[in-house]
């Protein structure tokens, strides 16, 4: 997967202290499962997220968006006749080439997200091509209680 510099790889609890640092553009390798991909806003103030699916893959796994701001979804697939769903935006098709989604988060919580070939039982899936998609950081909210 091609790095993208919208993207920040940051460890739970670093991602303020990297805004504060002015290292929103930082982009470090994500081992899937390992870490969170915390979305930042681009000049526009958009929440850039890209998400990639493969045969037996989604990446990132898990992705946080902060609510009340807008995000731009990105998917594409490796395999062909692929659809990414989600419970936060609509259902979408994807391919090769990126399908991009426009909404705005209004309530934090968590999102699942998948990948799995058009037509398909939504059952079907693999646990290996399921994520999920946090409105709100989770991480602090646990911190904090």
């Amino acid at each position: 997967m091609s790095t993208l510099l919208t993207f920040a790889s940051l460890r739970r609890g670093a991602f303020a202290a990297a805004l504060g640092l002015g290292l929103a553009g930082a982009v470090s390798a994500q081992e899937i499962g390992r870490e969170a991909w915390y979305a930042v806003p681009d000049a526009r103030g958009v929440q850039l997220v890209h998400v990639e699916c493969g045969a037996d893959f989604i990446d990132p796994r898990e992705i946080v968006v902060e609510p009340g701001v807008p995000v731009e979804l990105s998917v594409r697939s490796s395999e062909p006749l692929e659809e990414f769903v989600s419970t936060v935006a609509p259902k979408m098709p994807v391919g090769k080439q990126p399908n991009k989604k426009a909404f705005t988060p209004t309530a934090r919580g968590r999102h699942d997200i998948f990948c799995k070939k058009q037509g398909s039982s939504d059952r079907d899936v693999s646990p290996k091509k399921k994520g999920v998609l946090h409105v709100g950081n989770p991480h602090k909210q646990a911190a904090g209680r």
